[in-house]
């Protein structure tokens, strides 16, 4: 490989990727008056598999960066239907659960609006990073690149995140494709009933088209499933398109020049396989740390809160994917959960009002709360 070393003046920030986490950080360093030059491999648009819906919480942080999303919005769901093993329900929200976009458009609207702001673009595959005492080389296929900072935002697996030994420490695995047709529902659909360990999602798009998928945290091959789900629904079959889900961060988020964002640093959440609203949220904290003394020390902190309650959302992940499906609707019935309080949790904990923590007190709450109802059904020995 025969790289020419292109040095950036000093002050200058290198955002490896330009998805959600990437475009957010080269969004807002530029804002803060940072040089900021985006290095990326692929060119926009470009189609990247993911299911595009995006949650109220997603929608709020985008507004708080000054991003309107409306233009890629496609659909909006304020009615849900959710399969499970003992029944569906169609679940009413206030305002909509699910706004869903196409990942290729989003990624270019952001990208766009970073451009806008000043960043710049370099079309280059990153190949691994360099730390040294004053700085950062990248190194790519055409040039080495060098700069006082780093943000890895490069996706599943990262190459940034390997240089430096930081690695999700597990995947989930997910499968995708556009399929075409006609449901007769506007709803959005969350079937838990065809995959263990994850759900299987119908996001409408408009025109016709339907963001169709499952995802699950065991390994296995799903093509198949996939396309006997979307033939029973009487949909045309799409492009399948797959990705890794990284859910379970490293220790660490940064070394001293180089921090990790998105799903460069596992951080889509266990329960629901959310990423873009955690790619945005790490990818503006780590711009917004450039402003400190040590800004990889700051950013370690500001994230702390976020990887303290992954731990309690993996809980809540083993407790809604690894109990007996039929077990866990008769559970619940004794326990009260109305359909009224299944939904105001899910409005609070993707509309970013009540942590994993909190969410999870409420539930343990009611199950203390209905254990003579419980004993009560207990057979006899």
């Amino acid at each position: 490989m025969s790289s020419e070393l292109i040095r950036m003046p000093l002050g200058r920030l290198i955002v490896v990727g330009s998805g959600p986490a990437g475009n957010a950080a080269a969004l807002l360093a530029s804002r803060i008056g940072i040089r900021v030059t985006i290095i990326d491999k692929a060119r926009h648009p470009r189609v990247k598999p993911c299911g595009g819906g995006l949650t109220p919480k997603t929608i709020a942080l985008s507004r708080i960066l000054n991003l309107d999303l409306g233009e890629v919005i496609e659909h909006e769901c304020g009615e849900v239907v959710v399969v499970t093993h003992a029944g569906s329900y169609l679940l009413r929200f206030r305002e909509p659960l699910i706004r869903v976009s196409r990942r290729e458009r989003l990624d270019e609207f952001m990208f766009r609006e970073a451009l806008r702001n000043g960043a710049e673009y370099v079309n280059d595959e990153v190949v691994r990073v360099e730390e040294g005492r004053g700085g950062v080389k990248v190194i790519g296929r055409r040039s080495i690149y060098e700069a006082d900072w780093v943000i890895g935002a490069d996706g599943a697996p990262s190459r940034v995140g390997r240089s430096i030994g930081l690695v999700p420490r597990s995947n989930a695995v997910a499968l995708m494709n556009i399929a075409s047709g006609k449901l007769g529902i506007d709803a959005c659909i969350l079937d838990f009933t065809r995959v263990k360990w994850g759900y299987a999602w119908v996001f409408p798009l408009g025109g016709g088209d339907y963001d169709v998928g499952l995802g699950s945290a065991l390994k296995g091959r799903y093509s198949g499933l996939l396309t006997n789900y979307v033939n029973e629904l009487g949909l045309r079959l799409g492009r399948v398109m797959g990705h890794l889900i990284p859910y379970r961060p490293p220790s660490q988020v940064a070394t001293r020049r180089v921090m990790l964002t998105g799903d460069a640093l596992g951080l889509a959440d266990p329960v629901t396989g959310e990423g873009i609203f955690q790619a945005m949220l790490s990818g503006a904290l780590s711009a917004l740390s450039l402003r400190h003394s040590n800004p990889t020390e700051h950013y370690s902190e500001l994230m702390g809160s976020y990887l303290r309650d992954n731990q309690y959302a993996l809980t809540t992940a083993y407790m809604v994917y690894g109990i007996d499906a039929a077990f866990l609707s008769r559970f619940t019935g004794l326990t009260g959960f109305s359909q009224a309080g299944v939904v105001n949790i899910i409005e609070k904990t993707t509309g970013g009002k009540l942590t994993y923590r909190e969410a999870l007190r409420e539930m343990v709450k009611s199950m203390v709360n209905a254990t003579p109802r419980i004993i009560k059904h207990i057979p006899p020995l």
